[in-house]
């Protein structure tokens, strides 16, 4: 599952920003807040939803997210600068000034950005009277426009539509010597399979928990996704998407021989360990070391699954099985009671518990008992990533 999904929504909720007379917060997805002109929604209207980390197209809508141009001039003998408009024309803005990103508008946070629909099938805003806006003026038929904007509803897909792309952030530094990615892929084993493991963010599921659950905070490191299997015959190395050659020079393998997990894991056969590497992206060193004029990255782990029971272990559980197995678990935030989301949220702040001098990138939440949630259509675990963190990409 990713937080990566440009969709229609409906507007939850909207209120005044508190240090802006011409803004209001508008909330949508559960707990997405979005900084928006004042009177521009109203609570039960349908937008476009484009989340962070999208790029928008070079078009004349998008066009005041272009950085601006200045020159310096003379004054009474002092310098000053003057603005000049966009630096760059429509057509020509690079993509990385089209990149949707978190903010804090007077001291209030936003994620992501809300479209007006009607202007993304043809429409264009003719009038706005009492909150009320009035379009006119559909490129082909007025028909067909009407037709495709009638056919929206909430949690259809708007990336065609709008015209957006996903930005990919780079996640894995390319070490010197070290292979990555799909590079050294290996057919996967016969009969069984290390499931793929992903996590969708709280925001939108922040009512599936209820005041006093047994809950675990651990921190989410900043690294690359691996897993880790014996078989009972030989160990299994698989990156996110990838199941990998033996080979030292590949990342995961790596890692896989400098901590001897062949032997360890042998142990604990059909028993799929997950981690997370990291020390190989800028920034996001952590406690990694360097010797001999080499990163020697780390990993620490966060989940196992039981391909005999095909289940997850209950967090307890996890934590002695990784520490029989000699190795680290990711650090431990909270251990107990869900409490309020402003208490809770706040473990997603501040720096690392590995390096003071890290952002924390923020937390995964576990129940202390491995429950499935409806909602979810899967096990109850979900991701918060700091505000911290996403205002400094």
């Amino acid at each position: 599952m990713s937080d990566w999904n440009p969709q229609v929504v409906k507007i939850e909720k909207v209120v005044h920003h508190p240090d802006a007379d011409a803004l209001d917060v508008a909330t949508v997805l559960g707990d997405y807040p979005v900084i928006v002109k004042r009177d521009e929604y109203k609570a039960g209207d349908l937008a476009g939803y484009i989340p962070i980390d999208s790029i928008v197209p070079d078009t004349a809508y998008f066009h005041f997210l272009t950085p601006k141009a200045y020159e310096k001039y003379e004054e009474n003998g002092e310098t000053k600068q003057r603005q000049l408009g966009p630096k760059y024309s429509v057509g020509s803005v690079p993509e990385k000034y089209r990149i949707i990103k978190a903010k804090k508008i007077r001291g209030t946070y936003s994620q992501g950005m809300l479209v007006k629909l009607p202007l993304f099938c043809g429409f264009e805003l003719e009038s706005f009277t009492d909150g009320v806006p009035e379009y006119t003026g559909h490129a082909a038929t007025a028909e067909k426009g009407f037709d495709l904007l009638e056919s929206l509803k909430v949690g259809d897909p708007i990336v065609d539509l709008v015209g957006l792309k996903k930005h990919i952030e780079e996640e894995e530094e390319n070490l010197p010597g070290l292979k990555k990615l799909g590079t050294n892929a290996e057919k996967p084993p016969s009969g069984w399979a290390i499931p793929h493991y992903d996590i969708d963010g709280i925001r939108k599921y922040i009512e599936c928990l209820h005041e006093g659950e047994e809950i675990v905070l651990t921190e989410k490191l900043h690294g690359s996704n691996a897993a880790f299997c014996h078989d009972g015959t030989r160990l299994w190395v698989r990156s996110r998407n990838y199941y990998k050659k033996m080979d030292p020079d590949d990342m995961w393998w790596d890692v896989a021989l400098r901590y001897d997990l062949e032997n360890k894991l042998k142990h604990f056969p059909m028993m799929v360990f997950y981690g997370e590497v990291y020390g190989q992206v800028k920034g996001f060193r952590y406690d990694t070391v360097i010797e001999n004029g080499v990163l020697l990255t780390k990993v620490r782990f966060f989940d196992i699954w039981d391909l005999s029971k095909m289940r997850y272990l209950d967090y307890n559980d996890r934590i002695k099985m990784i520490a029989r197995a000699e190795l680290d678990a990711v650090p431990q935030l909270y251990f107990g009671p869900w409490l309020d989301k402003a208490t809770m949220y706040a473990y997603a702040e501040g720096t690392s518990t590995l390096n003071p001098k890290t952002i924390r990138e923020g937390w995964v939440l576990n129940t202390r008992f491995e429950r499935y949630e409806p909602r979810l259509d899967s096990r109850m675990q979900v991701k918060l990533v700091g505000e911290g963190y996403n205002l400094q990409k």
